[in-house]
């Protein structure tokens, strides 16, 4: 059932995200094909991103990035598709990773422990670098044209990687922490399953948000 799930959410993600494009990059390509030369930066920018990106941001004081906002604007699409298919990689490496955590949760024999735990291990240090990869990817990206103030995919988008974020942050602490405290193991490996699911289940409601949502 749960692999059934897990096959479902990818083919979903993968056929419409590639087929239809209703993506932030696609979005905001159509957007931003036609700019005047002098345009400036959004004037509600978010709050972190005004504090990297803004007039008196640290990449402005470091001189780091486009010297005009054109060029901004096009490594801005460049770093989101690169978030976008580091997002893929990252759902497809949650998703068998929690596979083999959930039967591994479940085995009380050991045989599946001692075959799988390594496994498990390994691809929760790979999804966990190709995460952060994905958001690195968006969270120092130069600012968008604009922002709006509307519930749209991209809001959407925010919302749910701040809960994911914070599944994501708790997994590998909790693990180690039911690894030190052998008295609270399985409280804490009680924990680190119900982070595990929301990382996986709010990252794929994300990338579906992103797909239907407009």
């Amino acid at each position: 059932m749960i692999n059934k799930l897990f096959n479902s959410v990818l083919i979903t993600f993968f056929f419409f995200n590639l087929v239809y494009g209703q993506s932030i990059v696609t979005k905001e390509y159509e957007e931003n094909r036609f700019k005047p030369p002098e345009i400036g930066l959004p004037e509600n920018m978010p709050f972190m991103k005004s504090l990297i990106w803004g007039e008196r941001g640290a990449f402005r004081k470091l001189n780091i990035g486009p010297e005009t906002r054109i060029e901004e604007l096009k490594l801005r699409r460049k770093m989101l598709q690169a978030h976008q298919w580091l997002g893929i990689i990252t759902l497809a490496g949650l998703a068998y990773q929690y596979d083999v955590g959930k039967k591994l949760y479940d085995d009380t024999e050991g045989v599946y422990w001692e075959s799988h735990y390594d496994k498990h291990k390994a691809m929760g240090y790979f999804s966990y670098m190709t995460y952060m990869a994905t958001a690195s990817m968006s969270f120092f990206s130069p600012p968008a044209r604009k922002y709006d103030n509307n519930m749209n995919s991209i809001k959407f988008h925010r919302r749910m990687a701040a809960l994911h974020f914070t599944a994501m942050m708790a997994q590998p602490f909790l693990a180690k922490k039911a690894v030190e405290n052998g008295k609270r193991y399985n409280e804490l490996m009680d924990a680190h399953l119900k982070a595990g699911t929301i990382a996986f289940f709010a990252l794929s409601l994300d990338a579906l948000g992103i797909t239907f949502f407009k």
